[in-house]
């Protein structure tokens, strides 16, 4: 078999000549050319111009192999990856800048407490444009107690989004007006760690699954949700045709199937047809426009929309509903170690999980009780029940989803959310009831 048939380009992929089999190669034609007798020990001169030319040889194939692997979206790397995303016609985008602020609470009852959700939403203060901030956790504050530090993440992209240390801030005022019931009382607000990072490109591995969900066709299912999932603020989006009851009063509702043909097949053209997207929203983002000075999704998924759809097909787009989950058990922890310090880990860990999950897609018994047990110092979760919250519905009603009051599910028994649901968990919910025993 030949070096053609061995290396280089091959059906499986690019193979690699290694350094050993160079400089075997080489020796080879040496004797060829030279005779058999001719001296390749290692002290011979012949031997070291061999040697050091291998070396540039077999750099010269690994250049090759970068070459090839550099054409194909799930192996290129760095500029090379650039360069396909240029072709598709999707830039490497700009990360979140992120830092530390400091909240205080002045103005209230000492005896009340305020909590600040994950995503409250602060900005600068003096005459706008205003830089908006997100806090990363729940802030529980108290009139006279000392100001508490969270991690914030720009709202928006780059180096709009960063910020000086010691910067003044203060609550979005819309936003705190429909999320909080503050009274009297008054949150100040400082950067205390640089806000920075947003001048940073998103990794490689980042880029390389956008890239690779981005469709081949003009107007899909697939195509529509990729573009509508780039919208700041969107955790994550479902298109359905039909979604099954959103607007059961359509009579056009069940006689549509999205994914086997075009949108102008089966009707007649300039009839207007519809179909829904719900869309997950981040927490601190706002829907409309008039609910904060953050840019609200809802504008933002329909601008998309309308660039992407065919004539005379309109969306109806509303925001999913959230179920809030909780998880109530026992956990047995080895004698030395901190339970407070082992639970919050735990609540952590389960809240980063749940962040991950997808709309419709289930929280599992099983994931949890790993995630609890892959904690040190945890012997053992007993009697883990998961806990399902009343939906904060966004308008979409398919007959799958509890409405009106809190479940607790038995031992071993999966939370399952409807295809329009999506799952959350509050490190300071109600729904948490988790104790900690010894062995």
């Amino acid at each position: 078999m030949s070096d053609q048939d061995q290396y280089g380009v091959t059906p499986d992929g690019f193979v690699l000549k290694g350094l050993d089999r160079i400089v075997a190669d080489q020796q080879a034609r040496a004797r060829a050319m030279f005779g058999s007798d001719v001296d390749l020990g290692s002290g011979s001169a012949l031997r070291k111009v061999l040697d050091a030319a291998a070396v540039h040889v077999h750099e010269l194939w690994r250049a090759l192999e970068k070459q090839y692997y550099a054409n194909f979206v799930t192996t290129a790397q760095g500029d090379a990856l650039d360069l396909l995303g240029t072709d598709l016609g999707l830039e490497r985008q700009f990360q979140y800048a992120t830092g530390t602020a400091t909240l205080a609470l002045t103005g209230a009852d000492p005896q009340r407490r305020f909590a600040l959700p994950r995503g409250t939403v602060v900005e600068t203060q003096g005459d706008p444009p205003h830089t908006g901030l997100r806090t990363t956790a729940t802030v529980t504050l108290t009139a006279g107690a000392p100001p508490l530090t969270v991690g914030v993440r720009a709202v928006l992209r780059g180096r709009a989004g960063e910020l000086p240390t010691g910067q003044a801030l203060q609550l979005e005022p819309n936003w705190a007006r429909l999320h909080l019931n503050l009274g009297p009382a008054t949150v100040t607000a400082a950067v205390s760690a640089a806000v920075t990072g947003g001048t940073l490109r998103e990794p490689d591995d980042t880029y390389r699954a956008r890239l690779l969900g981005v469709p081949h066709t003009l107007w899909t299912k697939d195509a529509l949700l990729a573009r509508i999932l780039d919208v700041p603020g969107v955790r994550d989006a479902a298109v359905f045709d039909p979604l099954g009851g959103v607007e059961t009063s359509r009579g056009d509702f069940h006689t549509y199937q999205f994914g086997q043909r075009t949108f102008t097949a089966g009707r007649r053209t300039g009839s207007p047809y519809f179909f829904d997207v719900v869309v997950a929203v981040e927490e601190g983002w706002p829907w409309h426009k008039d609910e904060s000075s953050v840019p609200p999704v809802y504008e933002g998924v329909l601008d998309v929309v309308r660039q992407w759809r065919p004539v005379s097909v309109f969306p109806d787009i509303k925001p999913a509903d959230q179920v809030d989950v909780g998880i109530r058990g026992t956990l047995v922890v080895q004698a030395g170690h901190d339970p407070e310090a082992i639970r919050g880990e735990i609540l952590t860990a389960v809240q980063a999980g749940v962040d991950r999950l997808r709309l419709g897609r289930s929280v599992l018994h099983s994931d949890i009780v790993l995630t609890a047990r892959s904690v040190a110092g945890v012997v053992d979760v007993q009697n883990l029940r998961l806990r399902r919250g009343a939906p904060a519905f966004g308008d979409v009603g398919l007959g799958h989803a509890v409405f009106g009051s809190a479940a607790e599910l038995s031992v071993g028994e999966n939370l399952t959310l409807a295809a329009e649901e999506i799952a959350q968990f509050a490190l300071d919910s109600p729904l948490i009831d988790l104790q900690v025993a010894g062995p």
